[in-house]
């Protein structure tokens, strides 16, 4: 039996793991609460999942993190969705624990866009971005066919663009410390924050999604918030970069109904008449293993790109 790749997908809440065979099929899935609350909590959570004997054959480790990163040295620098791990040196103290292993992290929205090129809605595509809508908004590029890394792997990162009116103080605060991002009007926490505004009540994404679909007003604004969003930010990459084919993943892409007229509205809004009729949206309806199988696809891709 060929040694296999064990992808391992961590985000906000949780950690999504998985081994791929050389036939490109996920075994062994499993998933778990992030534990984030210091460097050494997760560190040790990472390594024991490497350790688990149903991986012992899984000779290279792809690891998807939420970002900024430093490639260079395989550090962690912080994550705002991971306030307790900062300068974490991941890659270099699994090393020491794996010796026999080869480990490589990328950022996480990066990961998921090779998961999509190679396994994916983004097959057959030429350049595409891909947005992960989940509990914060990251973004992946593939430009000229290769995924673009740029500053220590953190090009791309749409969820920090500005929506929000760069002049309004008002704007919405980010977990980066910014406001008006994207993330803080797309994102799963986003569309709650909104809702909760409109109604003095706090719910989960998914739960105002249900709202939505059965009529609720509040709800159905929350979502047109977040696509307007979207739109402005698919404008900008559209305007700067000419690229029009979108990916959209994660938990909030389930919900396609209820985003993309106001996305495709905004985009027309924002974009000059010749790109008015470019736009491409790929919903995934919340693909759960992309960002494993882009973790994973790590060891597919030419580490030069």
């Amino acid at each position: 039996m060929q040694p296999r790749i064990l992808g391992i997908d961590i985000g906000a809440t949780s950690v999504k793991f998985a081994a791929l065979d050389a036939e490109n099929k996920l075994s062994a899935r499993s998933a778990v609460p992030v534990a984030a609350a210091s460097n050494a909590e997760f560190i040790e959570q990472i390594a024991a999942i490497i350790a688990k004997p149903e991986y012992a054959d899984c000779d290279r480790i792809g690891i998807g993190s939420p970002g900024p990163l430093d490639l260079e040295k395989g550090v962690v620098l912080a994550s705002a969705n991971m306030p307790g791990v900062k300068n974490c040196a991941l890659v270099q103290q699994l090393k020491e624990k794996f010796p026999q292993k080869s480990i490589r992290l990328e950022n996480d929205a990066n990961a998921a866009t090779l998961g999509e090129q190679y396994f994916g809605a983004g097959k057959g595509l030429g350049d595409f971005a891909v947005l992960t809508l989940g509990t914060g908004v990251g973004g992946g590029c593939i430009f000229g066919g290769k995924l673009q890394r740029g500053y220590q792997g953190n090009f791309f990162e749409v969820g920090h663009i500005n929506v929000g009116g760069i002049f309004d103080r008002d704007a919405r605060l980010c977990g980066c410390g910014c406001r008006g991002c994207l993330e803080a009007y797309a994102s799963a926490t986003g569309i709650s924050a909104t809702y909760a505004l409109l109604t003095q009540t706090r719910k989960t994404a998914a739960e105002i999604a249900t709202h939505a679909r059965a009529g609720d007003l509040h709800a159905i604004e929350a979502y047109s918030i977040a696509g307007r969003a979207l739109g402005f930010a698919a404008a900008a990459i559209t305007q700067l970069i000419n690229i029009s084919d979108f990916i959209f993943t994660g938990g909030v892409a389930a919900a396609e109904a209820l985003i993309a007229p106001a996305m495709n509205a905004a985009y027309r809004e924002q974009t000059l008449a010749i790109f008015h009729d470019r736009l491409k949206a790929i919903f995934t309806a919340g693909d759960e293993n992309a960002g494993i199988l882009g973790a994973a696809a790590l060891f597919l891709a030419d580490r030069s790109q």
